[in-house]
């Protein structure tokens, strides 16, 4: 619930606490054995260990697997790119150390030549072209693989030369470097480890920190890379441990304990007032590129039927339940996945689009209207998947409870996180999911075109509303080979319109990237793509 000022809001605030207290009390034993300690004012973990809280396992220690807010920071830190983004979503050098693009068509990336693997042995352009190439391995099904979709040729040039050759101009490439779509692993190792990616094949890359173990649905420990390359700063830490925390309640415990360090998407919304005011924890809101939405599968019964859709858009009143159940943790949606923290400096043009868009305002008789026109005009029984996310969760909750009056039976499943992943990314056998995308890149497309090219609703694919329309992927096809930015602005302003008029999901908000830290933590900037980057190399103890 929504922090609000007043006598009224500071009695809630208090009984929050005394009910957060009796939960800490019941949770604590359980938190004890997930990290291996407890107390009730906060503890070191020790000044050579670094614990971070994960709301869910991770999908795989491959970086092709690598795209999702769990497994991202575990990877993340033990594979790099070949660029990086800065904190203002500019491309910096990382283990190229410079780069090319003498047309169009071309880039060329000149690879440091003091890397080497985490094992020691040098990083080298076969290992650079190999890991690339994955990607484009059908058989590997690579969740980054829509981002290789225009490439033609990746080539050694020498031992430490590494040449893209793009079929058509492609506006996201320049930004695939920055990703785990351009992590560099070991081709020696990956060759030698049938299990790669897998606990017990592990993995071997070049960044700050190697891997160690992962017990499955617990903890992942990594230690650091002394042979790491850079040594222009971190690691600060001996040994990282990831614990695998599901339950949000748990999560903020044990940042009150001190057993946490720290987590990044980790604390539930409707904990972030509670933890706001631990003294010893430091929170970071920044303005983010996600966006959290219901996702009709438009591809089968029933939500082919754009009635049914609209008959349901019109049943929920999504300002009130957003105001209810996230606050001031996000901003409220609009009929868009465009996220305003996308709008860069074009930021007044997309706020004049998105407030011409057509609003599916909270109306029960057209809600009823739609339904009789539709082909199931006397409702229907269907299911709606979602994690344990507080947002996503009570909103499944609140639509089941909008949509009862029309005659619509909907089932709320929550699903752990882990299985919530594999509906999103794996054969979409749903007819609703609660659905989270953030953008790729720090680009508008980001969110417009892995979501709604029909050429990404395969399994691994990123269109996970499965999403059909000729003349929207002929838009983005233009959009994406122009390198105008001004044409690109005016075909991405009418994807957005003609998809705002189709339905194919609801918006419930546009979170905020939401961090906590103990106090005794710094060197990190929280940005609006953490998820590409190393942070906690940057992290040490004041």
């Amino acid at each position: 619930m929504a922090r609000s000022r007043g006598s009224a809001a500071a009695k809630q605030r208090r009984a929050s606490r005394v009910v957060y207290a009796l939960v800490v009390v019941s949770v604590l034993a359980l938190f004890v054995s997930a990290c291996g300690g407890g107390g009730s004012s906060p503890q070191s973990t020790g000044g050579d260990t670094l614990t971070v809280a994960l709301h869910g396992d991770i999908t795989s220690l491959d970086p092709a697997y690598a795209f999702d807010f769990t497994t991202n920071p575990v990877v993340n830190n033990v594979t790099e790119g070949l660029l990086r983004f800065n904190p203002d979503g500019t491309l910096a050098p990382n283990l190229a150390e410079r780069w090319e693009n003498p047309d169009a068509l071309t880039y060329v990336y000149h690879l440091r030549q003091d890397v080497t693997f985490a094992d020691g042995t040098p990083m080298t352009a076969e290992d650079v072209v190999f890991s690339l190439e994955r990607h484009r391995d059908e058989s590997l099904a690579s969740y980054l693989a829509y981002m290789f979709a225009n490439v033609d040729t990746i080539e050694a040039v020498d031992e430490h030369t590494v040449r893209v050759t793009l079929k058509q101009p492609d506006a996201f490439w320049q930004y695939v470097p920055a990703t785990t779509g351009g992590h560099v692993v070991s081709k020696a190792y990956v060759e030698s480890h049938p299990d790669f990616g897998r606990p017990e094949g592990g993995t071997m890359g070049t960044g700050p920190y190697k891997y160690v173990s992962w017990q499955v649905g617990s903890e992942i420990v990594l230690e650091k890379n002394e042979n790491y390359w850079d040594k222009s700063g971190g690691p600060y830490f001996d040994r990282v441990v990831f614990k695998v925390l599901p339950d949000g309640t748990t999560r903020v415990a044990g940042l009150k304990t001190g057993e946490i360090d720290a987590t990044i998407g980790g604390v539930p919304v409707d904990q972030l007032n509670i933890v706001e005011e631990m003294d010893h924890v430091r929170v970071v809101k920044v303005p983010g590129a996600m966006v959290n939405f219901v996702a009709f599968n438009n591809s089968r019964p029933p939500f082919d039927d754009i009635n049914l859709r609209l008959a349901m858009a019109h049943a929920i009143d999504v300002a009130a339940v957003h105001q209810q159940i996230a606050g001031d943790a996000s901003e409220p949606g609009a009929p868009t996945l465009v996220a305003p923290g996308l709008w860069g400096a074009d930021h007044d043009v997309w706020a004049e689009a998105v407030a011409q868009l057509p609003r599916y305002e909270y109306d029960m008789e057209k809600a009823r209207e739609y339904l009789a026109r539709s082909n199931y005009p006397d409702g229907l029984e269907t299911t709606i998947y979602t994690d344990n996310d507080p947002v996503r969760l009570n909103f499944a909750l609140a639509l089941a409870s909008a949509v009862e009056p029309l005659g619509i039976k909907l089932n709320v499943e929550q699903v752990t996180f882990e299985e919530w992943v594999t509906y999103l990314l794996g054969g979409r056998e749903y007819d609703l999911i609660m659905d989270q995308w953030g953008s790729d890149f720090p680009d508008p497309a980001g969110n417009l075109l892995p979501a709604f090219l029909s050429s990404n609703i395969g399994e691994g694919g990123s269109n996970q509303v499965r999403y059909t329309n000729p003349e929207v992927d002929e838009l983005l096809e233009r959009q994406n080979a122009s390198t105008d930015p001004q044409e690109r602005l005016e075909l991405l302003l009418q994807v957005q319109e003609l998809v705002a008029h189709d339905v194919p999901m609801i918006v419930v908000d546009y979170p905020y990237q939401i961090a906590a830290f103990k106090e005794d933590l710094s060197g990190y900037e929280l940005s609006a793509l953490w998820y590409w980057d190393a942070w906690i190399r940057d992290l040490q103890r004041n």
